[in-house]
């Protein structure tokens, strides 16, 4: 089994024993045995069907029982118009304690925000007026940009092929999950339970 698990995944050195997140992107118990990084771009759609369809899993399972630390990557890719400011927009967000319900409303609004570029119409869905000028403001600020251009230099660091990509991290090895295993939970989860 140990085998299969090796011809599926990239081993990469590890960078750190404790990845840093931006306050509100990342999810349980940061001293689980197990990091999930997801790298992914708000204008994606196969980026949005892991968000709907196997990150829940991933949740119910290993985030919640306290078996991984879930931390979100902004990687918004240049072929994508609205990416780069749809993951300042929720980086800000992460700001107000409001990167969850941010990142929902834009996963489920991609199909529109994606055509016509209204990212303050789909996130006013869950702000307040006063959060979203608050939110204007603070995408603008160094410590938003600096966040965004972090996670892309992390991302391009692996190097990243697509998105979304996951990134495991187990006693200071790495393991990067892409392609489309990542659509087939049962695989996610046998890779996952094999880390031990």
């Amino acid at each position: 089994m140990r085998s299969w698990i090796a011809a599926l995944v990239i081993l990469l050195p590890a960078l750190g024993a404790a990845p840093d997140a931006l306050p509100g992107t990342a999810f349980g118990n940061p001293k689980a045995p197990i990091t999930i990084e997801v790298y992914s771009d708000f204008q994606c759609p196969h980026c949005k069907r892991f968000h709907d369809e196997e990150l829940p899993l991933i949740v119910k399972d290993y985030v919640k029982p306290g078996k991984a630390y879930l931390i979100y990557r902004s990687f918004p890719l240049p072929q994508h118009p609205y990416a780069r400011r749809a993951a300042e927009l929720a980086c800000a967000c992460a700001e107000l304690n409001k990167y969850e319900q941010a990142a929902s409303a834009l996963w489920a609004n991609q199909n529109a925000w994606s055509v016509n570029g209204d990212l303050s119409g789909t996130l006013a869905k869950v702000l307040t007026p006063a959060e979203q000028k608050k939110v204007e403001s603070l995408s603008k600020e160094m410590a938003v940009q600096s966040s965004v251009n972090h996670d892309l230099a992390l991302g391009q660091a692996l190097p990243l092929g697509s998105t979304p990509t996951v990134v495991v991290t187990f006693k200071a090895h790495q393991y990067k999950l892409d392609g489309e295993g990542l659509f087939n939970y049962n695989w996610v989860k046998t890779t996952l339970d094999e880390l031990k």
